[in-house]
């Protein structure tokens, strides 16, 4: 899809073309399930949160005032979602009774490579705000005043986490690299 297309069919989707929705939708679950799966860190969770986010987008977006800014706001609300949700499973835990099945973990199903495995248990490891602008530049070539918005945040904050994340996932690097020597 060309990018100078994409205002219209973002537009033809706010006035309730079908095909249009249809359309969105298609064009970005892959990226926001792989964002969804970034932030919350569970792949049980991915098809119910993005098809909640889908559904919050669907229904907002006649609300939404300017097409070109569709896949901010898109992310936006995706990144508000995964914190209710992780909010949510962090109260869960506190009230749900032990039970042995708890400690059952099942094997992985097939094996990860030492690389991305590495990778992704240094992004589990950073402080959410920090994933999520780290999984937000990997997803799309956003601005950082592009992040502050989706984040609700400042540009300087903005700046200040992504040095220290990258500090930290360099820190890891390192030491995954000594580990592996």
């Amino acid at each position: 899809m060309e990018q100078n297309d994409f205002p219209a069919l973002v537009d033809a989707a706010k006035r309730g073309d079908i095909g249009a929705q249809e359309q969105l939708v298609l064009h970005y679950q892959r990226r926001l399930a792989g964002f969804v799966f970034a932030i919350t860190g569970s792949m049980e969770s991915v098809e119910d949160l993005t098809q909640a986010v889908f559904i919050k987008v669907l229904l907002g977006l006649p609300k939404l005032a300017d097409p070109a800014k569709f896949q901010p706001w898109l992310f936006r609300i995706a990144r508000n979602v995964c914190l209710d949700h992780l909010r949510g499973e962090k109260w869960r835990a506190r009230f749900t009774a032990y039970r042995v099945e708890h400690d059952e973990v099942p094997e992985p199903t097939k094996a990860v490579p030492l690389e991305i495995e590495w990778l992704r248990d240094a992004l589990l490891a950073l402080p959410i705000k920090q994933r999520e602008l780290v999984t937000l530049l990997q997803e799309e070539d956003f601005s950082y005043e592009e992040l502050a918005q989706i984040t609700n945040s400042t540009l300087s904050s903005v700046k200040s986490r992504l040095f220290r994340a990258r500090e930290t996932l360099n820190e890891w690097r390192n030491r995954e690299h000594q580990r592996v020597e």
